[in-house]
C-alpha cells in the first residue's frame, strides 16, 4: 500500500546516503566484508566490489559478468598508477578527490579506462579552467587519448593558435607521429610554411634514427612549392638530412597536399585609431586626470596578431576619437571622429596611399558603418549640441556616391543612438542597442537601448520589430554564416542573433571584459581586440569614490564553429575606441 495515501502516515527522510557511505568507509578501513583487492605497481587496495561497481561501468561488468575477475581475490590492475587507482577507490567511498596540476593527467586517463565518468568529468573542469597558450599542447593530447571531444577542440583551438611559440617545446618533441601530422595539416593552423618546416624537421632531428622514416610523409603536409625558392636553396644547402631525403627536390617543384598556402592566412586586420586613459597624469599633468591619448597610427596585424606594419592616420584623424571604418572594393574607408566630424577618406592597399573623400553632410563620432549591395553607409552616431560636455545623439543615415564623390541622405534610424553594433546580414543593415540619451557630463549614467533596427534598401526604410532582452551600448556585431554574433559592452559572453528565427543564444564566455572593444571576421572566426574598464568604486570606508582604469591590449579570438573562446597575442598597444577591418594580405 502507499503510503502516502494513508492517514495519518508520514513519510520520514532518513539521511542514510550520508551515514551509509561513512560506515562503508570504516568497514573498509577495519577491513570488514571487504571481498576484492586491487593492486597497482606492488600497492594493494581492499574494497568492495558492491561499491566499485556502483561507482564504474568497468568494474559492474567485470564483478557482474563471466570474467575470471568475477571471483578472483585479487585483482592486478594495468595501465593506471597506484595513486590515481588510490584516489579513485577513496571517490568511491568518499565522494571527494583532489585533482592537482601534477596528478590530473595519470588520474584522468585511469578513470577514463576504468570508467568513473564522475571524476572524468571533473578533471575535464580542472583542465579546461587552465588552458593556455603554455598547456594547450598538453591538454589537447591528453584529450584526444581519453576521447574527450569537448576538451580537445577547445585545446586545439588555443594550439592553432600559438604553433610559433609551442613548437620548440619539450611536449612539441614528444608528439607522436600521427598526432603531429593532424597538427601541422590543420587549415586553420597559424603559422607560415617555411616555419612548419622547420618544426618538422626539429620534431625528427629530436630522435632522428626513429623518426627519419616518417619525414618523407610529414612534408606532404607543407606546400613546399609556395616556398620563397631562395630560402629553399639555403636550407637544402644548410640541412644535410632534408637535403638526402629521396625526391626532395621534386617534392619542392610539385603541389603537395595543400595544393596552396592556407588560406586562412591570407587575411590581415587593420587596427584604426583607438584611444587609452590614465588615472592620472605625469611631470607637468601630475595630479592631473584621468588623461586621454589617442592612438595615431593604423597598425597592420597578421591572423597570429603579430605586428607586420605601422603607419600614421591622415592628420585630420590624428588626436581624434570616436572613428568609423569599412571596407569597400577592398579599399578601407574612414570617417568622422571628435576632431574632424565630418571628413572622410580611403585609405588604397595597393598604393598604400589615403584619399579624401567628400565631406559628410552631418559631423558625427562614435557612429557605425556598413556596406550593403556595393553602398556605403554612415549611421547615427554623436554630435556637440551645447557647451561645455553636452552630446546629441543622431538618426540622420548617409549613402555614398562614388561617381559624385558625395553623401547624400536616406531614411533616419527611428531611434537616435551611438555607440551601437552594426552589421549586415541578408541584404539588410542591423543596428543593436547603443546610447540614445542626451550627454551632459555624466559618462556613468544609464545610458542604454535594447531597440533592434533594421533597414532595407530597397524600400529605403527601417524597421523596429523587435528588442533585445537587455539594454545594450559600447556593443560590436559581426555576420558569419547568416548569423549575427553580438560582443562587447557588459555582456559576459558571445550572444548569436537569428535573423531567420529572431531569436538570442548565448554562446562562450569572455576571456577578458570588452567595453568598446572592436571586432572584425577573419577566416571564420571573430577577432575581439582591446577594451576597457572605466568606473567610479567606493573606497573601504564608503566616504569616497575613486577611478578604476584599465585599458586592454587583449585578442579574444571566437571560433564560431566550434563555440570556443581563445586568447590572441596581444595588439601593439591597449586600446579601446578603435576600428578593426579585415583586408586581404598584401
Amino acid at each position: 500500500m502507499d503510503e502516502s495515501r494513508c492517514p495519518g502516515s508520514k513519510a520520514v527522510d532518513g539521511c542514510h546516503a550520508a551515514w551509509f557511505f561513512s560506515r562503508l568507509q570504516k568497514m573498509r578501513s577495519e577491513g570488514v566484508l571487504v571481498d576484492v583487492t586491487l593492486c597497482a605497481e606492488g600497492k594493494e587496495i581492499p574494497c568492495h566490489r558492491l561499491v566499485l561497481a556502483t561507482f564504474s561501468d568497468y568494474f559492474c561488468s567485470m564483478f557482474s559478468g563471466n570474467l575470471i575477475e568475477t571471483k578472483k581475490d585479487k585483482i592486478e590492475m594495468g595501465g593506471v598508477s597506484a595513486e590515481a587507482l588510490q584516489q579513485l577507490v577513496d571517490y568511491a567511498y568518499t565522494s571527494k578527490i583532489n585533482i592537482t596540476e601534477e596528478n590530473v593527467r595519470p588520474l584522468f586517463e585511469a578513470a577514463d579506462m576504468l570508467q568513473f565518468l564522475g571524476v572524468c568529468v571533473k578533471c575535464e573542469v580542472f583542465l579546461q579552467d587552465r588552458l593556455n597558450e603554455e598547456s594547450c599542447l598538453g591538454i589537447w593530447v591528453l584529450a584526444d587519448r581519453v576521447s574527450c571531444t569537448s576538451l580537445s577542440e577547445k585545446a586545439k583551438s588555443w594550439a592553432l593558435k600559438w604553433f610559433e611559440e609551442l613548437c620548440t617545446t619539450d611536449e612539441f618533441l614528444q608528439l607522436p607521429v600521427h598526432f603531429l601530422k593532424t597538427y601541422i595539416s590543420d587549415e586553420g593552423l597559424l603559422a607560415k610554411e617555411e616555419r612548419i618546416l622547420e618544426a618538422i624537421m626539429l620534431w625528427a632531428r629530436h630522435d632522428l634514427k626513429q623518426r627519419e622514416g616518417h619525414l618523407k610523409e610529414l612534408l606532404k603536409c607543407v606546400c613546399l612549392s609556395s616556398l620563397d625558392q631562395n630560402y629553399l636553396k639555403k636550407i637544402l644547402k644548410k640541412d644535410k638530412v632534408l637535403a638526402k631525403l629521396p625526391g626532395i627536390k621534386q617534392m619542392t617543384k610539385s603541389q603537395s597536399t595543400h595544393e596552396a598556402p592556407r588560406h586562412i592566412l591570407q587575411q590581415d586586420f587593420l587596427v584604426i585609431g583607438g584611444n587609452w586613459l590614465v588615472p592620472h597624469g605625469t611631470g607637468a599633468l601630475r595630479g592631473i586626470g584621468p588623461i586621454l591619448y589617442s592612438n595615431n597610427n593604423m597598425y597592420r596585424l597578421g591572423l597570429d596578431c603579430d605586428c607586420i606594419d605601422i603607419s600614421p592616420l591622415p592628420e585630420p584623424f590624428q588626436e581624434s576619437r570616436g572613428l568609423a571604418a569599412c571596407v569597400v572594393d577592398g579599399d578601407v574607408i574612414v570617417t568622422g571622429g571628435v576632431s574632424m566630424p565630418s571628413k572622410a577618406w580611403r585609405y588604397s592597399l595597393s598604393l598604400n596611399s589615403w584619399a579624401k573623400l567628400g565631406n559628410l553632410k552631418r559631423g558625427r563620432f562614435n557612429h557605425g558603418m556598413a556596406v550593403v549591395q556595393g553602398q556605403v553607409y554612415v549611421v547615427g552616431g554623436s554630435s556637440p549640441v551645447g557647451y561645455p560636455d553636452v552630446i546629441g545623439r543622431l538618426s540622420e543615415v548617409e549613402v555614398y556616391n562614388m561617381k559624385t564623390n558625395r553623401w547624400r541622405k536616406a531614411a533616419p534610424l527611428q531611434v537616435a543612438v551611438s555607440s551601437f553594433g552594426i552589421t549586415t546580414c541578408g541584404g539588410k543593415i542591423y543596428v543593436f542597442g547603443g546610447e540614445p540619451y542626451l550627454y551632459e557630463g555624466d559618462d556613468f549614467m544609464n545610458n542604454k537601448t535594447n531597440a533592434v533596427q533594421i533597414y532595407d534598401p530597397s524600400q529605403n526604410e527601417w524597421s523596429f520589430d523587435i528588442v533585445l532582452p537587455v539594454n545594450l551600448s559600447c556593443i560590436k556585431a559581426c555576420t558569419v554564416d547568416s548569423k549575427i554574433y553580438i560582443v562587447g559592452g557588459e555582456l559576459q559572453s558571445v550572444v548569436c542573433f537569428d535573423p531567420k528565427e529572431l531569436k538570442l543564444h548565448h554562446l562562450a564566455d569572455r576571456l577578458f571584459p570588452w567595453r568598446q572593444c572592436s571586432a572584425t571576421v577573419c577566416g571564420g572566426e571573430i577577432y575581439i581586440s582591446g577594451g576597457r574598464v572605466h568606473q567610479f568604486v567606493h573606497s573601504e570606508d564608503g566616504t569616497q569614490r575613486e577611478r578604476q582604469i584599465e585599458n586592454y591590449s587583449k585578442v579574444q579570438c571566437y571560433n564560431v564553429k566550434n563555440d570556443i573562446m581563445v586568447l590572441g597575442k596581444d595588439m601593439p598597444d591597449a586600446l579601446y575606441g578603435h576600428c578593426t577591418v579585415t583586408i586581404a594580405k598584401a
